[in-house]
Parts: structure tokens; sequence; C-alpha cells
């Protein structure tokens, strides 16, 4: 006898069943795509320049986390992995809600392809891409270090820039998770995974097994944690939807299209949807 329930997993004990299941999806529609990552060190007179973290997803190459000693050790970094990857990405991205980061990649060639207003209140925050992937001319010449692994005490330095910057700011860079998840007699069907910062909820994951689609699971899904997101206050939401996945569903509970990525991954469009809550209710 079906017994379907939906929980509020506090622990987490079911992400990474969410986040397999929308892996194995992905990959039987586009393919795989290896989930490399990496990690940058420039050096001058062997003290460290600056240092970022990167990601492979979907064919393009994410910065996630950088430091760096001015325009000439941005440079370096992002020429050593542009050489790197080489044929293996197609372009770079970035976003911050820093307007300085954000002039420092537009110099180098970044450009604009979305932002999302009031995040955190009052701000934006800036998505960038390049797909030139073309070396800059530096004035010094640097030591370089990459590693899949972290490096100490490099990466500490790199913790440590990032924690002063985060302290520089007048609001906070605080990541909340949530998650909720559906279970039949205890046994995972699906769930949501998502993250609350800057004033916004991100939802990060949607999944829900083959079997059980068409049973209004996903919809339930998302009105618990636009629910939830409401009740915190937090009205901005937004989530990212490759084409092969479920635009037309999101489009219907009323998220608008604020950008679109081509080959993301290749031949395919990834759509990045924002909804006000206070604008359109759950359903």
């Amino acid at each position: 006898m079906t017994k379907i329930e939906y929980i509020k997993d506090e622990e987490f004990k079911y992400n990474e069943d969410i986040k397999q299941g929308l892996k194995k999806y992905n990959a039987s529609q586009a393919g795989y795509r290896e989930k490399d990552k990496h990690n940058f060190y420039v050096f001058a007179d062997n003290k460290l320049q600056g240092a970022c973290y990167v990601k492979l997803a979907s064919d393009w190459c994410l910065i996630k986390k950088i430091y760096y000693e001015g325009l000439d050790v941005l440079k370096e970094l992002l020429n050593n992995i542009y050489e790197f990857y080489g044929d293996k990405i197609v372009g770079m991205q970035f976003h911050s809600v820093i307007p300085s980061r954000i002039e420092d990649f537009k110099k180098l060639g970044f450009v604009e392809k979305g932002k999302l207003e009031d995040m955190p209140s009052g701000g934006e925050n800036v998505f960038l891409i390049n797909a030139d992937l073309i070396n800059f001319h530096t004035k010094k010449d640097y030591d370089i270090k990459v590693s899949h692994e972290p490096l100490e005490p490099y990466n500490d330095i790199l913790k440590k820039e990032n924690h002063i910057l985060r302290k520089s700011l007048n609001f906070s860079s605080e990541v909340v998770d949530t998650q909720f998840v559906v279970l039949d007699n205890g046994k995972f069907v699906g769930g949501i995974y998502g993250n609350y910062q800057y004033d916004y909820l991100f939802i990060n994951i949607l999944f829900v097994k083959a079997t059980y689609r068409g049973r209004n699971i996903a919809t339930k899904l998302m009105n618990l944690i636009e629910d939830e997101s409401y009740k915190k206050g937090v009205y901005n939401l937004y989530l990212t939807t490759f084409e092969f996945q479920a635009l037309g569903f999101y489009k219907k509970r009323g998220y608008k299209v604020v950008m679109v990525i081509d080959d993301y991954p290749k031949g395919y469009k990834e759509y990045t949807v924002y909804k006000n809550l206070i604008e359109t209710p759950s359903k």
C-alpha cells in the first residue's frame, strides 16, 4: 500500500539522493559531463598574490571563490584557467554582488548576461560570462600552482581574504540551506533543495523519480519551499533550468525568464527564472 509523505529534511539525509537523481536525468538527456574541480594559485617572489577555486558544470567553467591582488594577477589567474581547460569548456562564468569585482571582470572581457535586482536589498547580483577565452598580457612573470585538492596554507589565505571581504560588506552573505523530500513507505521518491542568501531563495534542485511523475509531487514540493520562504519574509526566488527540463512548469507558476545562456550544455539553452511571492503567490 502506497503511503506518500512530505517531510522537512532537517538533517539533509536525502541530499545526495536528490543530487544524484537529477545528475542521472541530465546525463540521460544531454550526455555525461565531467565534474572537475581545481584550485589555482599565483605567486610573485614566493608570495601568494591570488587564488581561485573553480569547477566545471555543463561545459562551462564556474569561478566559485577568488582572491587577487590587482588586475594583473586576475589576468594571470584567468590565463591559467583558459590554458588548463582548453577546449574542454565553452566559456567561463562569474557572478558577484560586489561592484568593484564586477567592474574588474568587465575590464577583462566578461559581459553582463543578466542580473537580479534587490540581491541583496538595494543592490544587485550581476551574472557575467566570457566565451572568447583569450590570453592577456601581464606585467610580471608569475609562478603558478594548480591542484585538484586545496593546498595549505594558500587555501587558508583564500578563505581569510574572502572572510575579510564578507566582513567589509554592509549586508550578510550567510548561506542557509533548506530541503524537503517525498517518501513512499519510507523510501525516497523525490525532493527539493535550496539556499537562502542575499535576501533571496535559490531553488537549487528539484527532482522526482520517473515512476512518480504526473502525480503533482513537484507542485507540492514547490509549494512547500515557496511557503517556507514567504514565512521567512524572503519574497524573491530564482532558479535555473535547462531547456530539456521544466521551463514550462515554472512559467505556469509565475516564474519569468531573466537570463538565457546558449550552449549550456553544448546544444542546449539554460534559463534563469525569477519570481516574487508577493506579486505571484504559490499555486
